[in-house]
């Protein structure tokens, strides 16, 4: 009975040392036990898991999963909410993830992938150069170098820095080169004559691809669509001379023509006076009914564009058609009215019934609208940067 008691005490000692031992040693946690998040009342959700990085950090490795599994709506709704949020630093690192994602792709020669999602990033940010130079490359890889041609266009439209639109300027030249080498192997003088007409566009400016046309037309026996493109660039000091010797040459052939008379008056080029603005051209406008408004020349833009101002003061005559049309401005995109006007001129060259776009151009721009290509398509048209001209002949 004796033995039993001692055995109980030691026990009940031992038990009483171990229980404040644990109570002692517990209050501290152990180094490699997890720390515990306190839950907040009511969003206790047993699957969810606690990541204690930074918020950058956690976008970041999220957006770079959405890109890797090629969730490119889902990645680009994510940039979008950066957007919104004005957050500049995680909207730069969210664009270098994306930039860096379509490198990746067109390094493997995954060409449409690539595009797929430059394409849907250009949306949000359809300023981005290097985005575009990169969608430049997707086309180029997939054989569609007129597209490429484009790209390298846009892209030159919203570069500044010299350094970058000379080099912008390098790789359209190799590009065109490399394509009309192609066409001219295969005998496609077609393809070569829709390809500098396109030119001409992309690049008023630019005289060389006014010659190219002209030879490609000649080439295509059409001689008087030649001698209008020769026509547009006679006076220019760096092709103006060979111009000049294709169309004495042209003149010869047409000397003996019945009809030579009513080529001269279908090939009649004016010059009609441009105001310089920095690397911009300016033109005087007059809207039916109103009195002369200062247009800017913008081959970019598939719609002339009027400020409100013009159309409240001026005195201008214009229709409501209904319709609206999504614009980029520097500012984004913007919704706007579209009018008709009963005709618009430009030096005495009219066109009637053209639609127009309502839009504020901001503060200090010094026009009154832009000149589109809803207007210009109407005629075959040459910017003459040295004497300052826009020269025009009929299409």
């Amino acid at each position: 009975m004796r033995k039993l008691v001692v055995a109980v005490l030691i026990f009940m000692a031992g038990w009483s040392l171990g229980w404040y031992s644990y109570r002692h040693w517990s209050a501290e946690p152990l180094q490699f036990a997890r720390p515990s998040v306190p839950a907040v009342p009511g969003s206790y959700r047993p699957e969810a898991t606690v990541d204690l990085r930074p918020i950058g950090q956690v976008q970041g490795d999220s957006l770079v999963r959405l890109l890797q599994g090629n969730d490119f709506d889902a990645a680009l709704q994510r940039y979008d909410s950066l957007q919104r949020q004005a957050d500049e630093a995680s909207l730069a690192e969210a664009r270098d993830q994306i930039l860096s994602h379509a490198r990746r792709l067109i390094a493997e020669r995954r060409y449409s992938l690539a595009e797929q999602l430059l394409q849907q990033f250009l949306v949000a940010a359809y300023r981005d150069v290097e985005a575009r130079l990169l969608l430049a490359e997707a086309y180029q890889g997939q054989d569609d170098l007129l597209a490429a041609i484009d790209q390298l266009y846009e892209a030159r439209g919203y570069a500044f820095r010299p350094a970058m639109l000379q080099r912008i300027s390098g790789r359209i030249r190799s590009m065109v080169a490399g394509l009309a080498q192609s066409l001219k192997r295969n005998d496609d003088e077609n393809a070569l004559r829709v390809l500098y007409q396109h030119l001409i566009v992309l690049e008023p400016d630019h005289a060389p691809w006014f010659m190219e046309l002209a030879a490609a037309q000649l080439a295509l026996d059409d001689r008087e669509a030649a001698r209008r493109s020769l026509l547009l660039v006679s006076q220019d000091p760096d092709v103006g001379a060979r111009a000049q010797a294709m169309l004495s040459e042209l003149n010869i052939t047409l000397a003996g023509m019945q009809d030579a008379a009513s080529w001269d008056a279908a090939t009649e080029v004016v010059g009609i006076p441009l105001h310089r603005s920095g690397n911009h051209f300016i033109v005087d406008a007059r809207p039916d009914d109103g009195v002369s408004i200062r247009l800017l020349i913008d081959t970019g833009a598939s719609l002339t564009i009027f400020t409100p101002d013009v159309l409240g003061q001026r005195g201008i005559h214009y229709q409501d058609t209904g319709r609206r049309g999504v614009f980029n401005t520097a500012n984004g995109a913007v919704e706007a009215p579209i009018y008709t006007l009963g005709s618009l001129a430009v030096g005495g060259w009219y066109v009637r019934n053209l639609d127009i776009g309502v839009l504020d151009l901001g503060g200090g721009s010094g026009v009154d609208g832009l000149l589109g290509m809803n207007f210009l398509n109407h005629f075959q048209f040459f910017i003459d940067q040295n004497d300052a001209l826009l020269r025009l002949s009929a299409n």
